[in-house]
């Protein structure tokens, strides 16, 4: 993003410099900020001194590039800034506060988001306000001395969709029926006294890559969430594409190709049919079923259970909850020689590396994250087949990469609260 020296717009050229130092965690010279925002020397100057007489930048050491005077390396401050982040998923509430860094400083697991939206609201408020509380009896302060609640911008908010993120409405999210219509972002704020932003959890985990990642607001990103479900998010020159209802990325019924079972949506072999987390249950149990107890498989026969015949849109909090322990007991079991159990893994990773060949060819992007709370379990017996399916044909040839979230299972979280910064600091989004 590229500045204007013209004195009426000031407020953004404040925003650009800040953007072009925080976007190297590693430090940038004056001279570097100059090329990267198209400001004038002269401007960057004087906007690198207001930004360090607020507590937003710092100067660290000094950088020497062969002949001539060495360069004064500038930061910024991670913990000048704070925001709040909360991840309401059918499994459970995730709050985080983070910095500028999107290091989390402090966090809480509220537990499932219950059937009475009020009370799940007021459940978040209480949690900030305890968060805050605790921070401040352990003497957090900014460099200028203010507390966490005086350095809380605001809170971003994560959700699966459907959601409208323009009015900050939940729309018609899964497995959370009670939770249809419910005008968030306004509860929120007038149960915190806080502004609140809302979007898609898939949207938001790209975000906290955009935020934390060195220069990734330059390049096209394609983010996969590996959850419950699949989901995806896009985005170019640091801008989440979000499509016209906020339903972009929604790649559940994209058709892999596979020999698979017929969808609910009347397709065959929908990547969901391999990937949502019920579906995998499924087929474990019923090979299980038909193998009729083989030998290996005995450890894993209890924890697996019998196959549940439930509707996946009807799933409950409680059932996910469940079928989340089953899909731990089933790695655990793959991680211990399994070979049932791994297979399933690897064909959840084939199903998604097949789904990516496709993306891959749709998008153009220059890199490929994956991430999300069940990623990481999964990732050793179903990145091998990613990396064989998705970089077949012209995939390999366009020279994408494709690597692993260094965000964990709070992804969701973080991700919302660096929304809430982009917002407020980012020059590509304001």
């Amino acid at each position: 993003m590229r500045g204007s020296s013209m004195p009426d717009i000031g407020a953004k050229n404040e925003l650009v410099v800040l953007d072009a130092i925080r976007s190297a965690p590693e430090g940038s010279s004056q001279s570097e900020v100059v090329r990267r925002s198209g400001l004038s020397r002269q401007a960057v100057s004087l906007i690198t001194r207001r930004l360090m007489e607020r507590g937003l930048v710092e100067t660290d050491g000094t950088l020497s590039a062969g002949r001539g005077k060495p360069r004064t390396v500038l930061r910024v401050v991670p913990s000048s800034l704070l925001a709040a982040g909360v991840h309401l998923d059918p499994t459970g509430i995730t709050l985080v506060i983070v910095d500028l860094g999107a290091n989390v400083v402090a966090e809480k697991a509220l537990g499932p988001p219950g059937s009475d939206p009020d009370a799940g609201v007021a459940r978040i408020a209480a949690g900030l306000e305890e968060l805050l509380a605790t921070m401040y009896e352990d003497g957090w302060r900014t460099p200028g001395g203010q507390s966490a609640r005086e350095a809380l911008l605001g809170i971003g908010v994560a959700a699966p969709g459907g959601l409208d993120w323009r009015r900050g409405v939940l729309v018609d999210p899964p497995w959370m029926p009670d939770w249809w219509d419910t005008p968030l972002v306004e509860m929120l704020s007038r149960a915190t006294g806080r502004t609140a932003l809302l979007d898609k959890d898939t949207n938001a985990a790209l975000a906290a890559e955009i935020w934390a990642g060195e220069r990734l607001s330059e390049q096209t990103l394609l983010y996969v969430y590996v959850s419950v479900g699949v989901g995806s998010a896009v985005s170019s020159a640091g801008r989440v594409q979000r499509g016209s209802t906020t339903q972009a990325g929604e790649i559940g019924h994209l058709p892999t190709g596979l020999d698979g079972p017929v969808c609910g949506c009347g397709r065959r072999a929908c990547l969901s049919t391999f990937t949502d987390v019920h579906a995998m249950l499924h087929r474990i149990d019923a090979a299980k079923s038909a193998a009729d107890g083989s030998a290996g498989n005995s450890d894993w026969r209890e924890a697996a259970g019998a196959a549940a015949e439930i509707d996946v849109d009807e799933l409950s909090s409680a059932s996910l909850e469940a079928d989340g322990e089953r899909l731990d007991a089933l790695l655990a079991a793959a991680t211990s020689g399994d070979r049932l159990a791994a297979r399933i893994a690897q064909e959840h990773g084939t199903a998604l590396g097949e789904a990516l060949r496709t993306l891959i060819g749709i998008h153009d992007p220059h890199r490929v994250i994956i991430g999300g709370p069940y990623w990481r379990a999964l990732e050793p017996f179903a990145m091998p087949q990613v990396l064989e399916r998705a970089l077949q044909g012209s995939g390999g040839r366009r020279g994408v990469t494709i690597s692993s979230s260094a965000f964990g299972d709070d992804v969701g979280a973080i991700g919302a609260a660096t929304l809430y910064l982009g917002r407020e600091l980012s020059p590509t989004v304001r």
